[in-house]
């Protein structure tokens, strides 16, 4: 981490909770947990099936501040602008707790987040 100039792009992280239906069941909802700027690097994707499989090529790396005060995990869901992104890999680079890089890819499924319009980009 040379510099913060190159943190320009908000992100925001997003949780999933349940919640009780008052049936006996539970609805997942999506809270914000945090936002924070960061570097995101978009590499080329492709998607091929082989044998079953999706096999992903490309991805999104994207570099944080590391920060004491919020816990990142692979459940939490990234939206950047319209994307929204699934964590892969949390890495902290080089061990010294200065920045943490994200490896990410876009989702495959739509997410409803809270305050949006769930038929925005109905088709």
């Amino acid at each position: 981490m040379r510099s913060a100039v190159k943190y320009i792009q908000i992100l925001e992280f997003w949780k999933s909770n349940k919640v009780s239906n008052g049936q006996g069941g539970f609805n997942a909802i999506h809270e914000l947990d945090f936002s924070d700027y960061g570097c995101i690097i978009s590499k080329d994707e492709t998607r091929t099936l082989q044998e079953g499989q999706i096999i992903l090529e490309g991805f999104f790396e994207i570099y944080l501040r590391y920060r004491s005060d919020v816990s990142i995990s692979k459940s939490h869901l990234i939206k950047l602008k319209n994307k929204s992104l699934t964590i892969h890999s949390i890495i902290n680079v080089d061990e010294m707790n200065k920045e943490i890089k994200l490896i990410a890819s876009e989702s495959e499924n739509i997410e409803v987040f809270q305050n949006e319009n769930p038929y925005e980009n109905y088709q």
